[in-house]
């Protein structure tokens, strides 16, 4: 008898067009068996001989589709009665509980593009047309495996020739759960913000909508994962209303490129940026400017020498830019501070004091996501991810858990929050945002709940922040109430951080390894904001060996909002900064100081001083702004050849504590010395880099690993590169973003590792 065997394929191979890859290959084979999605990936039952299995299961390592990551492929003799004459697709069992990679969404493809602007083809201007290497996955899915009776797409019921597609083997919409056309699909609705509907065929309101940008109107467009903003990305006035009507004053826009070719008219690129932009992800990829003309470069990047560049990443973007042919601002649809609008009543309800019209679609957005952003740093490529979501999450890559079989929810951070969750897989969540924001909140509750259905999890154990005022920490009480034998372990802000880091970059292992984790601000203890931390990891063990220099915390979370008070606060009282208060503001904030029980460590309040003292007068309007201000300004003489680093702290005797008041003073003075601006903002990057390298000295730790927010600063990075990486191996953030969305993924190695 024809031995039977059983080989399990996991990794992301579902949604990516594996199973019909599985189909012709075994049909190339003469095999007999089948083919199905289950709990782990993919599952063969194949009869056959030994030696060609072997061959078979090689092929299917060596020509796997390109969108599929194989992690494991198991291969078993197994014994059953059951023969089979035909090799065939299995539908997925009923019930199971995923416990494989999800698939992310995918960028539309040169196919599929090229078809819906092709008059003789039927999915002329539909704006929905995929295939199984490209469109929605994990934005559209109500439960785990993708198949399409768990999708949004489950209420289209596809026609006789679409279903031929999905049935033909030689098709490229072969078993493509997310097959549709204009007679069986999704349809659009064009309005304006009265809800009048504008009708016509989709080419007319195509047409229609590229009109009304160039007549200066801003859009709704309500795209595969949710709603964006968007408006003529060269029409000075009508981006400067965008930044009026979304009370977004000077946070930078992104801006949506036709093709490449527009990009690089204006933008500066390298080799890897391009493959990035051109890739399935399709991120916002920082790049500096090149040409301005005709684009309103001071209204979509104020005071920035960088715009945020993407590509069409659906048929509706790619269809939008291509009658265009003008770069477009393209920022998420939402009010500043609150989630991006995925529903239609919500959208309309909300942005009607912003947009003029509205593109709707019927296809219902299960989870709903911002654009990926990636940066690299200028000199040294290396990469650095500022926002992880749609393309990205929920998957961690490369990391696999085989030490625990506990079923963990970790809550993240208030700002910037993500959940992670471990169900033997783990997953991270898309960036959610900052819930002190209800909107944000109730977002984040309903990805715990999603996350709980997708995959009938349960929480055994929850890791949250210590801070004893995150709101998303109240759902710990709910979950107590429902389970009061469920465990729960608190972990400080930044030693999540460097968890966070060990854990990406796989580092348990090692010892005396400088966590160096600097941001805005964490709870450290009841008198104590932590912000600008060294640490160190040791056999398995986390210790604060330094920090900058604590100064007075006043006025609470108001204090990030003004830069010229941490001046005040990290100055003491220094006659320079008084000039800048009128008496009565000087008596009340100088009491404030001088009695302050709460000291900080927070270098990010350290930038808002030392920006202050550099130009930045206004206040902050968007978290890392005044980082951004002193990056621009040192990026300005980072590559002017007569450029003299100078160490503002080389006479003192530094180990593991930086001087906060110190370093702002010798700001201070070379600012009253007239040196440039750019040279100062330069050199208090240096400065930094040096005191890390002399608290490595102090350590004598020759690894170092880096997270926090701070190290979003490509100067400070290519400057860590070039000093400390000839006798240091460095180790920076790269999967995951330096920010606080890696705090829940921290959380979790935290637990898995450091719990005591």
């Amino acid at each position: 008898m024809t031995p039977t065997f059983q080989i399990t394929i996991s990794g992301i191979v579902q949604g990516v067009g594996f199973r019909p890859f599985v189909y012709n290959t075994a049909i190339q084979f003469n095999l007999k068996g089948f083919v199905s999605n289950n709990e782990f990936g993919v599952v063969v039952i194949v009869q056959e001989e030994e030696k060609t299995i072997r061959e078979f299961v090689a092929q299917l390592k060596k020509r796997h589709p390109k969108k599929a990551i194989i992690n494991t492929i198991q291969v078993s003799e197994i014994e059953t009665e059951e023969r089979f004459d035909l090799f065939f697709i299995k539908p997925t069992e009923k019930g199971i509980s995923i416990n494989a990679p999800l698939t992310p969404d995918f960028a539309i493809c040169k196919n599929c593009k090229e078809e819906i602007l092709d008059p003789q083809n039927r999915r002329f201007y539909y704006p929905f047309t995929s295939c199984t290497s490209c469109g929605p996955r994990y934005a559209i899915a109500e439960k785990f495996p993708f198949e399409r009776e768990n999708t949004s797409m489950s209420p289209f019921k596809m026609c006789q020739t679409c279903l031929e597609e999905y049935l033909n083997p030689n098709d490229i919409r072969f078993h493509s759960q997310t097959n549709s056309c204009p007679e069986c699909g999704i349809q659009i609705v064009f309005t304006d913000n009265n809800g009048t509907l504008i009708s016509g065929t989709n080419k007319e309101i195509f047409e229609s909508i590229s009109e009304k940008l160039n007549q200066g109107q801003i859009i709704a467009v309500k795209n595969t994962s949710g709603y964006l903003l968007l408006c003529d990305g060269s029409n000075n006035q009508t981006v400067q209303e965008l930044r009026n009507r979304k009370r977004r004053s000077a946070k930078p826009f992104a801006v949506l490129f036709s093709d490449f070719k527009q990009i690089k008219k204006h933008l500066l690129h390298d080799k890897t940026e391009k493959k990035l932009l051109k890739s399935t992800q399709a991120p916002i990829v920082i790049l500096p400017i090149k040409n301005q003309k005709k684009l309103a470069v001071n209204e979509i990047a104020p005071n920035m020498k960088t715009i945020g560049a993407m590509l069409p990443n659906s048929g509706i973007l790619h269809l939008i830019s291509n009658l265009f042919q003008k770069p477009l601002v393209a920022t998420s649809g939402n009010f500043n501070g609150s989630p991006l609008f995925f529903n239609q009543n919500e959208a309309v309800q909300s942005l009607n004091s912003i947009a003029d019209y509205y593109l709707h679609h019927n296809l219902e957005i299960q989870n709903s996501q911002d654009d990926s952003v990636i940066r690299f740093s200028r000199k040294n490529k290396q990469k650095i991810v500022l926002r992880r979501a749609r393309g990205l999450a929920p998957n961690i890559d490369n990391f696999h858990l085989n030490n625990t079989s506990d079923k963990i929810l970790c809550l993240g951070a208030a700002l910037k929050n993500t959940i992670t969750i471990s169900n033997q897989q783990i997953y991270q969540s898309e960036y959610i945002g900052n819930v002190l924001n209800y909107d944000t909140y109730k977002r984040f509750e309903n990805r715990i709940q999603n996350y709980q259905h997708f995959f009938d999890f349960v929480p055994q154990t929850i890791v949250y922040d210590q801070h004893p005022s995150y709101d998303n920490n109240k759902i710990v009480s709910d979950f107590l109430k429902e389970n009061p034998l469920l465990k729960t372990i608190k972990v400080q802000h930044h030693e999540a951080h460097f968890a966070a880091i060990l854990g990406e970059k796989k580092l348990w292992k090692k010892s005396k390894i400088l966590g160096v984790i600097w941001d805005g601000s964490g709870f450290g203890n009841e008198n104590e904001i932590y912000g600008g931390e060294f640490f160190k990891y040791n056999r398995d063990e986390i210790t604060r060996i330094g920090h900058l220099e604590y100064f007075p915390w006043i006025l609470g979370d108001k204090m990030a909002l003004n830069p010229k008070m941490s001046a005040l606060s990290i100055s003491q009282n220094d006659d320079y900064f008084q000039s800048f208060f009128n008496k009565n503001e000087l008596t009340v904030y100088s009491k404030l100081i001088e009695n302050s029980v709460i000291k900080t460590s927070s270098i990010g309040r350290l930038f808002d001083a030392v920006a202050f003292t550099l130009g930045f007068k206004g206040n902050i309007s968007f978290e890392g702004q005044t980082g951004m201000f002193l990056e621009n300004l040192a990026q300005k003489a980072f590559y002017k050849s007569n450029v003299k680093l100078k160490d503002y702290l080389k006479d003192e005797n530094i180990t593991n504590i930086i001087p906060s008041k110190k370093l702002l003073v010798q700001i201070v003075k070379a600012f009253q010395n007239n040196i440039d601006c750019n040279v100062i903002a330069l050199n208090f990057h240096h400065t930094l880099v040096k005191c890390i390298e002399k608290t490595a000295l102090f350590s004598k730790s020759k690894e170092i690993a880096f997270s926090g927010g701070v190290f979003q600063n490509s100067v400070l990075v290519d400057l860590i590169i070039d000093h400390l990486q000839p006798n240091y191996k460095l180790h920076f953030h790269e999967t995951l973003s330096p920010n606080d969305e890696n705090i829940s993924f921290g959380q979790l190695n935290y637990y898995l590792h450091l719990k005591k």
